[in-house]
């Protein structure tokens, strides 16, 4: 299940999506190919996309030596950096007029100076929403997590105050920024402080099958983590045999494997309840959880990294 990109993005945000930094030209052809695959988008609604960017005034976009090559002219301004600082800062999506706004009272610009001139719309590191918004290139947006987890409610909607929690349950301690775009999907109906689900626009066996390919997924992702470790608390046994005998730090190695595979048992037994208790709509018991998981994952990182060092 994939949201619908070409609606939630302009066609020369979505056509920036497709090319790879340091990329300066592309086929048409490997632009297709990377559309069809990365947003879905159908063939006879591609090439009218790359046309709609091609047209676009200000587009970085434009022809090659033939119509089968498309060129990107990556280009960016001094003041592009005081906008990214800015977008870091809300963490939001926000409009060209919330971003002069705020350029403005830190005295960087003048009150005639237009959007156009901090050139983000050739700059590979902005993309800008089909509402006209703009946000980073790197964000993540997390609407079809959310739509499969709403999915498996029985009611059929969430409250806008739990979204953050939502968001962190689905992606955990991601470093990306991740959004939940719902006013720009026509999966979901804003009403009042409610999200509601529009349930006829996702057949039910698709998402069965999504919930299946996802466990086999997280199934696979745990017994290879498992496998890894219990590999490396084998070797470090062998090792020990080979020299014929076990050292402090031997046993300490020994002691953090042992303790690392019970957190990432933890962590996999975690992602079963929160699901549990999103369906019951106990947002407590989810809250709790993500504290818990918090320092869970906190605590696993600190022992890789000394079990590397170690080793």
């Amino acid at each position: 299940m994939t949201p619908l990109l070409e609606h939630m993005y302009t066609p020369i945000s979505l056509i920036k999506k497709t090319f790879k930094t340091g990329e300066r030209s592309l086929s048409r052809d490997e632009i297709l190919h990377r559309l069809r695959s990365m947003a879905q988008v159908e063939d006879q609604a591609a090439e009218p996309l790359i046309q709609l960017a091609l047209d676009q005034p200000s587009s970085p976009f434009r022809e090659g030596s033939s119509r089968a090559v498309i060129e990107y002219v990556q280009e960016s301004q001094p003041l592009s950096q005081h906008v990214l600082r800015i977008l870091q800062e809300t963490g939001s999506p926000l409009s060209e007029e919330q971003i002069l706004r705020k350029l403005r009272s830190l005295n960087l610009i003048s009150w005639s100076f237009s959007f156009e001139r901090l050139g983000l719309m050739g700059d590979h590191r902005f993309s800008q929403l089909s509402d006209g918004r703009w946000i980073m290139s790197e964000w993540e947006i997390v609407n079809d997590e959310i739509f499969e987890l709403i999915l498996r409610k029985e009611t059929k909607e969430i409250l806008m105050k739990d979204i953050p929690y939502i968001v962190q349950m689905v992606k955990g301690m991601s470093k990306r920024k991740n959004l939940f775009l719902p006013e720009l999907d026509v999966r979901f109906r804003i009403v009042e402080d409610k999200i509601l689900l529009q349930v006829d626009t996702q057949p039910m066996a698709e998402e069965q099958a999504s919930e299946s390919n996802n466990n086999l997924i997280l199934e696979s992702q745990h017994t290879s983590i498992m496998e890894v470790a219990a590999a490396m608390n084998q070797e470090t046994l062998e090792l020990v045999e080979v020299a014929g005998e076990k050292t402090v730090v031997d046993q300490v190695v020994e002691d953090l494997m042992g303790a690392l595979i019970k957190l990432e048992k933890r962590s996999a037994e975690m992602k079963d309840e929160v699901i549990t208790h999103f369906t019951a709509n106990n947002l407590d018991a989810i809250k709790s959880l993500m504290s818990e998981k918090e320092k869970n994952e906190k605590v696993l990182l600190k022992i890789k990294d000394i079990v590397n060092d170690l080793s």
